[in-house]
């Protein structure tokens, strides 16, 4: 995988002017070059290159801070609180991202107005380009060794890495200035590194300090190229800025809905288990009830298919099984009634006092009909309890009570 990296300037216009640096870096070295308007720059990038912006570290502050979270969420959390004293902004204004444990153990965090943020995106977007990394070139720079100050010319501006300190970016007119403050706070000699041409080197800052020129191959780019294969442990691309389509930004987006998702499934799962046990337990109920039932109609008969034996004694009418008790006998006499009158029974119930039946009937006026004639062939009372009708016609819950044999 390569890197394109892409440098853009401070945001102080609508949209950058002139051309803008870019590189094709992989395996440590710089594969390609090139400048070109940032309209033009996608027609650069190739697929399978990762987009990483370079933005300027004036306007990216970076603060190494004593944090001992160890989870990003509590580092997010503490960060603005640690940071609060050092900034001067509002912290609703910046933008602020915990980076990578420094071998001292202090956590590095980026601090970023929310202004220029949003200037950077708008240019990118407006320029059709999807960068999936944005960090400040101050952040790419090696470590300096304890006893030496690194400097890195970058044009009209240069790149400061201090020995156990925070790197920043100063222009060139104020780089003598900063130089003196710091050798006056140094409290022994320290040696300076000058990456850049050494006809530029800065050597103004007094007796005593030593500055070497190691060697420069280029610029900038070609200094950081090997910092990309090591991969950046900070990306300003984060939280609210996050690209879309990477995978922390999509379960971001998908982490509610997922969450409600599985709750729903929990709840249906809880709500199936529960409806199967009711209708283990209506079932177990309804046996109970038919073998109630059977017992008090056919008292001396053995139940094995107690819809086709209750078949039987309806089909009987009058001529009830033997053995068969007052339940059976009421049945037997309202059978032929129920039979000639075309009702289709829905349900019945019993005791040894009284016959409930559930019929669907084709209107009120079969039912007022059917009730005089049970009425007349079982000699018994016979009561309407219920009656709902519709346009399917009349479901009615009628009560037979005595006029047993």
């Amino acid at each position: 995988m390569n890197w394109f990296v892409l440098t853009l300037p401070e945001p102080e216009a609508a949209f950058p002017e002139g051309s803008l640096s870019w590189a094709r870096i992989g395996n440590g070295s710089v594969l390609e070059r090139g400048s070109a308007p940032l309209a033009e720059i996608p027609a650069a990038i190739q697929r399978g290159d990762r987009v990483l912006a370079l933005v300027p570290g004036e306007r990216v502050l970076l603060y190494h801070v004593a944090i001992p979270a160890r989870s990003r969420s509590a580092q997010r959390q503490a960060l603005p609180y640690a940071l609060e004293e050092r900034l001067s902004e509002d912290l609703e204004a910046m933008h602020i991202v915990p980076g990578p444990r420094l071998p001292d153990g202090r956590l590095q965090a980026a601090v970023a107005a929310r202004r220029d943020m949003d200037a950077w995106l708008e240019w990118l977007r407006e320029a059709g380009i999807d960068a999936q990394v944005l960090i400040p070139d101050t952040a790419l720079l090696p470590e300096a060794p304890p006893d030496r100050l690194e400097l890195y010319w970058a044009g009209d501006r240069c790149l400061v890495s201090v020995p156990g300190g925070e790197p920043l970016a100063l222009a060139d007119e104020v780089l003598p200035w900063w130089l003196q403050q710091w050798k006056t706070q140094q409290g022994e000699e320290m040696a300076i590194a000058w990456h850049g041409p050494p006809e530029l080197a800065v050597t103004d800052i007094g007796d005593g300090t030593e500055v070497r020129a190691p060697g420069w191959d280029g610029d900038l780019l070609t200094l950081i190229a090997p910092a990309l294969g090591r991969r950046p442990g900070l990306n300003l691309l984060t939280g609210s800025y996050t690209p879309a389509g990477s995978g922390a930004e999509a379960w971001s987006r998908w982490r509610v809905p997922a969450a409600i998702a599985a709750a729903l499934v929990l709840l249906w799962t809880g709500s199936l288990w529960l409806e199967v046990r009711q209708l283990e337990r209506e079932v177990a109920r309804v046996d109970l009830a038919i073998a109630d039932l059977f017992e008090a109609t056919l008292p001396n008969t053995r139940m094995i298919d107690p819809v086709g034996q209750f078949r039987q004694v309806l089909d009987a009418g009058t001529d009830t099984a033997a053995g068969a008790g007052p339940i059976a006998d009421r049945l037997g006499r309202a059978a032929p009634v129920l039979a000639q009158a075309g009702v289709e029974l829905r349900q019945l119930r019993g005791d040894g006092s009284r016959l409930e039946l559930e019929l669907d009937l084709d209107s009120i006026s079969a039912l007022d009909s059917l009730r005089s004639r049970l009425r007349e062939g079982t000699d018994a009372t016979v009561r309407i309890l219920s009656a709902e009708s519709d346009e399917q016609g009349v479901r009615a819950r009628l009560q037979i009570e005595g006029g047993g044999s």
